[in-house]
């Protein structure tokens, strides 16, 4: 056989096929691309999940992470990129559970005051988490786009259902968004007390338009505990555990 031919898995491959080989090269540089982008996205959490991590550089990313600015890129075009993949890594698992548990609930108002109050409660147990949301939102998708969205489908039917008496969903979620991170920033600094989340909740559904005996009520009702997160799909070791938030 003369050095220029190919071998059976070398013509196979040429042909389009892959073979167990190329397979598992492929599998093997997959799973390590994938552990370089957590490593990048832990990195990430670790330094923008402090009081003072308003300010990140890419170059604080990587000296975290341990990699250099090239890979970063390899993963990330910018900042704005990591920190829209942050939020859903955030985010995700966490809103998924919590709308999980909406079936459960009577209806938009009630299921709004829970929702508050896990995102809260979820701050105030892990604090790194709440300045990490904090710090990597951005104007326009606080917490990230699906949170951003999925607030704005449930004040929709709250205001359908004659439930909030706002003008239009759009109001009713920027006074709910800007109210929470607001609130989040309060309650990781240290200085609230363990039922302001309850109190948010109130004040966010009298601004709704509801009574001030109807939202104390639905904010003080016990809070369901959530599923336990999926953490087979989650970068972020250090997450608020879902089913501890709970009365």
């Amino acid at each position: 056989m003369s050095e220029n031919t190919e071998n059976a898995d070398e013509v196979i491959v040429r042909m389009g096929y892959r073979t167990a080989r190329t397979s598992r090269r492929a599998e093997i540089g997959a799973a390590r691309r994938a552990k370089s982008r957590n490593t990048i996205l832990t990195a990430a959490f670790a330094c923008y999940g402090r009081a003072d991590g308003r300010i990140v550089r890419i170059e604080d990313i990587c000296k975290a992470a341990g990699v250099a600015r090239g890979t970063f890129y390899n993963h990330f075009d910018d900042l704005e990129a990591l920190r829209y993949q942050l939020l859903e890594e955030m985010t995700g698992e966490f809103d998924r559970a919590v709308h999980h548990m909406f079936g459960a609930l009577e209806n938009a108002a009630e299921q709004s005051a829970v929702a508050i109050r896990y995102y809260l409660h979820a701050a105030e147990k892990n604090p790194a988490w709440g300045w990490a949301m904090i710090h990597s939102s951005a104007p326009g998708h606080t917490f990230g786009e699906m949170v951003w969205h999925n607030s704005l489908v449930t004040i929709r039917r709250g205001v359908e259902e004659g439930l909030f008496h706002i003008s239009t969903a759009e109001i009713g979620r920027d006074i709910l968004m800007g109210a929470v991170a607001a609130a989040m920033v309060s309650i990781t600094s240290g200085a609230t007390p363990g039922d302001y989340p309850e109190q948010v909740s109130e004040h966010i559904l009298m601004a709704f338009g509801m009574s001030r005996d109807a939202a104390r009520e639905l904010s003080r009702r016990p809070l369901p505990a959530l599923p336990p997160i999926a953490h087979d799909t989650i970068v972020i070791a250090s997450m608020p555990a879902l089913g501890d938030i709970a009365d």
